[in-house]
């Protein structure tokens, strides 16, 4: 009975650290995260085009000038600023490159950690569902 409450225990702190972690890096660059689609009125008969920003785009569209973004940016999940903000203020936050590899090292690094917490929990899981059947067949033996 001890050994079902304390995986459990451990399975719902580990669910509060996997909720944590979630939060603090929002799953910006998850791999096999759902493709973001935005819908854009392309031309005055209002027709409706869905572009997909990680795939193929209709021709004649410039998506940097309709985001009011600069081209190189468009590509950037977050944290895409106007050009009226890239004229206006200075940036914030790291911008040579070491800094921004750095920068992307540790974000993967926390990435792996969640990926391996979340396998964590799912193992607790199932040793907990084993621990509860071995005690029910116990129970229904005896």
């Amino acid at each position: 009975m001890q050994d079902i409450r304390y995986v459990e225990m451990n399975r719902v702190a580990e669910g509060k650290n996997i909720e944590r972690l979630k939060s603090e890096l929002h799953l910006l660059d998850a791999d096999g995260k759902q493709e973001n689609g935005h819908t854009f009125d392309v031309d005055s008969k209002q027709k409706r085009f869905l572009l997909v920003l990680c795939s193929t785009t209709v021709a004649d569209f410039d998506l940097a000038s309709h985001l009011d973004t600069a081209p190189e940016l468009v590509d950037r999940v977050y944290n895409r600023p106007t050009l009226h903000t890239l004229e206006s203020n200075t940036i914030q936050g790291a911008v040579e490159p070491l800094s921004i590899k750095k920068l992307a090292r540790q974000r993967k690094h926390q990435y792996k950690i969640l990926s391996q917490r979340i396998d964590r929990e799912k193992k607790m899981f199932v040793i907990g569902q084993k621990i509860q059947t071995r005690k029910d067949l116990h129970v229904s033996r005896g």
